[in-house]
């Protein structure tokens, strides 16, 4: 019995069907420019994003009812102090997080650039002297941080970031709360960057003005109130799952309700460009909320880590 044998110039010079097509439109056998996707390079994470990944991924890997991942809100807990844990690798159970927005980013930086890594400048002193910790603090507020970003020529390790579409992972953003507008009992929110989605347009872009620009980011951060509600309006949940945040919890087969949660997580938040300056112009909480807040109001400031 005899055999034949296939060659690859054979293969290609026969080929029909559903195989012709994987070479068609190229004599050659490469795709052409038109037929090649976008490029999509791997961006190089810094040390702080890493750290508060692996974090807030082992804690998705623990259940809500661990209580293992806390906001610490306000008046409450007063005995017990901000705490972030890092286990072993491949033991979530040694994992957790006790922290508001400003202080779980604060240790996150001391974890990556603390005292005892190749940096060694993140240190209490450090924070004290260039985001004016509060006497008695271990941490400075997000009002703090909004401060020192917007003047960060003066601060070493960081450089300003002054335009949305300008942000990459791991860059900082703080906005302050405007204290006559709101019942808040914080300062503030601060929050790190992890990768830019675009832009999604909503009815309350009009609140910050015509023609902003609506860039939506997931973002990384602490929080009391996740970024995103899937029943606040018809419609609302197809949105959401294209934006979601992990503190909110779907229901399970069978039963009604989304359950919300508080702590570290990822989620999505929307920065406003104005559409002449290109600088920020405000920013809603979520793709869901109906409220947009200006930067005239709440003002905002990011600031990049500089590793050199």
């Amino acid at each position: 019995m005899s055999q034949q044998r296939l060659s690859r110039r054979g293969i290609l010079a026969g080929a029909t069907g559903a195989g012709a097509a994987l070479v068609a439109g190229s004599a050659a056998g490469t795709a052409s420019a038109a037929d090649a996707p976008a490029p999509s390079p791997y961006p190089i994470k810094p040390p702080h994003q890493i750290e508060a990944e692996v974090l807030v991924d082992y804690l998705r890997l623990r259940p809500w009812s661990d209580g293992a991942n806390r906001y610490k809100t306000a008046g409450q807990f007063p005995n017990e102090n901000s705490a972030l844990s890092w286990g072993a690798p491949g033991h979530p159970e040694q994992f957790s997080a006790f922290a508001q927005c400003s202080s779980f980013l604060t240790m996150v930086l001391q974890r990556a650039y603390g005292t005892g890594t190749a940096y060694g400048w993140a240190t209490r002193e450090y924070f004290a002297q260039h985001f004016r910790t509060e006497p008695g603090k271990f941490y400075p507020t997000a009002e703090k941080f909004r401060e020192g970003f917007a003047n960060a020529a003066a601060v070493p390790h960081f450089t300003a970031v002054t335009k949305p579409v300008n942000l990459r992972p791991g860059d900082l953003v703080a906005f302050d709360y405007d204290p006559e507008t709101t019942t808040e009992p914080y300062t503030g929110h601060i929050v790190m960057i992890r990768e830019r989605k675009g832009t999604l347009a909503s009815p309350a872009d009009r609140q910050v003005g015509e023609g902003v620009v609506p860039y939506v980011f997931e973002i990384i951060d602490c929080t009391s109130d996740p970024h995103g509600n899937p029943a606040a309006s018809a419609g609302a949940e197809a949105t959401y799952r294209g934006f979601p945040d992990t503190r909110i919890e779907e229901p399970a087969e069978g039963a009604s309700g989304w359950t919300e949660h508080n702590g570290v997580g990822y989620g999505h938040i929307v920065f406003y460009a104005d559409p002449t300056t290109k600088l920020f112009a405000g920013y809603r909480w979520s793709v869901n909320s109906s409220t947009a807040r200006r930067a005239a109001d709440r003002p905002i400031a990011a600031a990049r880590v500089h590793l050199g």
